[in-house]
């Protein structure tokens, strides 16, 4: 019994976690300083009680302590430590039991989609996937949606915000033929969809390449499911106008094509090439009636007549530069685990707007910042164990490449709960 309920319910909190309903504990200003309780974070903790129940059910012997463990341990124990040093410990505590939460996810997987005896796995990574990927599609199709209409309406039930492209603080692409709303989806910012559709692609595009043969009528549908996953999340992701993302998928499917040239199966490859030319066809064909927008994202940055280009420019490296300062000055312990924007407000004499405190567009930098260089090290062996060690899925190195791209350049996978979860919850499936 305790078997079915958490296979069951891991799958549902899957397909759930990209919905952002949410029951507001502690209001502020800013998502970086809003303590929130998510449905799908409940259902994980009733999913980890269950699993931890089953295991002691089970009585067997968990996976062997390796380097990756023990990289992840060092890790959880620097942020705790960061914890007792934040400003804002309510808030501290928040980002920390996240954290907690995601490496409890990433436990359930690594455990939960392997034992020894295969029959006694608990979850199938199949599942996992096709639960993820259903509930990617529906943010995909809402993003189409609001683009092609310029609207998205708000729902409080489905935790959708309002934006609209005449309003200040939209992220919007603005050029000579008006400003155009960048499509959402259920999420806080076009460059989360974007980064949630982008590792989805490079999974689905593995999947779709790796089938030679349909036995069954059964196969036919899921892959024909699968080609309308692709195409759909790829027009979204081209509607979200984030080159974060693009560049993601971009890096993500060029390692995959060196994994599987390396794999010498040429069947898969030709696929997965095959793939790869009907994918820039369709790119061409949705971007030309959008040429000025492209422009604007890509080439146009380098226009002093791309005012909102220009100043997401500015704003970036004006936040690199503070994340360094923070760093020198807390580089062994860190601000506090989910304090950066909190330590900024604190330690600025000018009195800004508060929506011009953001967290640095750098995860690595960010998590250097809240919880010490130390952290970012251990992150990153943990990364390597993950990459050299303990890697199960072929496609594992291109997500990780896709992921490391977005978190270059963005920090929403460390800055929010959301993404901490989602991060976690990929990584568990390498």
């Amino acid at each position: 019994m305790f078997k079915k309920i958490f296979e069951y319910g891991f799958y549902l909190f899957v397909f759930l976690i990209t919905w952002q309903a949410k029951i507001i504990i502690r209001p502020a200003e800013t998502n970086f300083k809003e303590i929130s309780i998510y449905p799908s974070y409940l259902l994980l903790l009733v999913i980890l009680v269950v699993f931890f129940i089953w295991q002691l059910y089970r009585r067997e012997n968990d996976e062997p302590i390796s380097p990756l463990w023990v990289s992840l341990a060092i890790l959880e124990t620097l942020v705790l430590i960061s914890f007792f040093f934040a400003p804002d410990q309510a808030l501290a505590f928040y980002h920390y039991a996240v954290f907690l939460a995601g490496i409890g996810l990433f436990y359930i997987l690594r455990l939960g989609t392997f034992c020894y005896n295969y029959e006694d796995s608990p979850l199938d990574s199949a599942k996992v996937i096709a639960s993820l990927l259903a509930g990617v599609f529906f943010q995909a199709t809402l993003g189409i949606y609001q683009f092609l209409t310029q609207v998205a309406p708000v729902n409080k039930y489905l935790g959708l915000a309002a934006h609209y492209p005449e309003l200040a603080g939209t992220s919007v692409i603005e050029t000579s033929s008006g400003r155009w709303l960048r499509a959402y989806g259920g999420l806080d910012h076009p460059n989360i969809l974007g980064g949630v559709l982008a590792v989805s692609l490079i999974i689905t595009a593995y999947l779709l390449a790796r089938r030679k043969m349909i036995r069954s009528a059964r196969e036919a549908g899921s892959s024909a499911l699968l080609f309308v996953f692709y195409f759909i999340a790829l027009t979204a992701l081209f509607f979200t106008f984030s080159r974060s993302s693009w560049l993601a998928l971009g890096v993500g499917l060029l390692v995959l094509t060196v994994i599987l040239a390396r794999s010498n199966d040429r069947w898969i490859l030709g696929r997965f090439l095959a793939l790869l030319f009907f994918s820039s066809l369709m790119l061409f064909i949705i971007a030309f009636p959008y040429r000025e927008l492209v422009w604007a994202r890509t080439i146009g940055v380098t226009n002093s007549e791309v005012r909102l280009e220009q100043k997401s420019l500015a704003e970036r490296s004006q936040g690199l530069s503070e994340a360094t300062g923070m760093i020198r000055d807390k580089w062994l312990i860190g601000a506090g685990v989910g304090n950066y924007v909190s330590t900024l407000s604190r330690n600025d004499n000018y009195h800004k707007d508060v929506w011009s405190y953001q967290p640095v567009h750098n995860s690595g930098l960010l998590l250097a910042a809240q919880s010490g260089v130390l952290s970012l090290i251990s992150f990153a062996l943990f990364l390597y164990f993950l990459i050299k060690k303990d890697r199960r899925a072929v496609f594992g190195g291109a997500v990780i490449a896709g992921l490391l791209v977005i978190m270059m350049l963005d920090h929403w996978l460390i800055s929010l709960p959301f993404g901490v979860l989602f991060l976690f919850l990929i990584l568990g499936l390498l």
